[in-house]
């Protein structure tokens, strides 16, 4: 079947891949597993071989046929964008907590991993096959060009890892890009925030303008004396960069902001 380029298609074909990737799952009979574009399901075969309760989420109809052909009552299709999910509705249908085992559109990578930031409670694990640019990203430590605001919130609620790379021959159509699988297991130390809402709208300041320092950037949020008063209470030089800082400086930072 031919990739649809404007759903940003590109079909995973080897099925050892899409084996190693459910292993990650590590999947017990009747697991709840969500799995967002199976297309023609060579990852969902082996979801369901290893007992999971699949529930899958595919935009392209053409694939309906070929999944309920394959697959039966083992697979539970719904036909929608996964953005356009009711995800609160769509997780209280069943037990928990759930698992999302993936190869996912890249084109909606970003906004998946912020919905899937926003429920995090309800998954405990997530394995992902994501672009390496997006694998680095994830991971990425304070100092890297790579660590930002994505890192940061997904990292409150999950440690992450890139449990392997995959090639781009590996796909149908080749897309311009190399792939990584990452797992995020929900963190049994989750930190405490004082105002979440907040923390987040910190991290947006602090990284808009990627090459100035803290101060110039919370400048626009805190006022010159407000950033002043911050820098000298939290100890923190606001003459480094918002990517240099760990996450326990963020949340001393937010803490610290709330109560100006």
């Amino acid at each position: 079947m031919k990739a649809i380029k404007e759903l940003g298609q590109h079909f995973l074909t080897d099925p050892a891949i899409a084996s190693a990737i459910a292993e990650l799952g590590e999947i017990s009979a009747g697991d709840r597993v969500w799995e967002v574009g199976p297309g023609p399901g060579i990852l969902s075969a082996e979801l369901i071989r290893r007992g999971a309760k699949l529930e899958a989420f595919e935009l392209d109809k053409r694939m309906a046929d070929i999944l309920k052909s394959r697959f039966g009552d083992a697979i539970d299709l719904t036909l929608i964008d996964i953005l356009r999910l009711n995800w609160k509705e769509q997780i209280s249908h069943g037990l928990f907590p759930l698992k999302i085992i993936a190869n996912i559109p890249y084109q909606i990578t970003s906004p998946l991993l912020y919905m899937i930031q926003e429920h995090n409670e309800d998954f405990n694990l997530v394995v992902l096959m994501v672009q390496k640019e997006v694998a680095q990203r994830l991971s990425a430590s304070p100092g890297s060009k790579d660590f930002g605001p994505l890192t940061i919130k997904l990292g409150l609620a999950y440690c992450i890892h890139t449990e392997f790379m995959v090639g781009r021959e590996f796909f149908d159509p080749v897309p311009k890009v190399d792939s990584a699988v990452i797992v995020m297991r929900r963190r049994t130390d989750t930190p405490v925030i004082k105002d979440r809402a907040f923390f987040s709208k910190l991290l947006t300041s602090a990284f808009a303008h990627r090459r100035k320092t803290l101060r110039n950037n919370l400048l626009a949020v805190f006022g010159k004396n407000g950033t002043e008063e911050l820098e000298n209470r939290s100890g923190i030089n606001f003459g480094r960069r918002a990517e240099t800082l760990s996450e326990k400086e963020f949340i001393h930072l937010a803490d610290l902001a709330t109560d100006l």
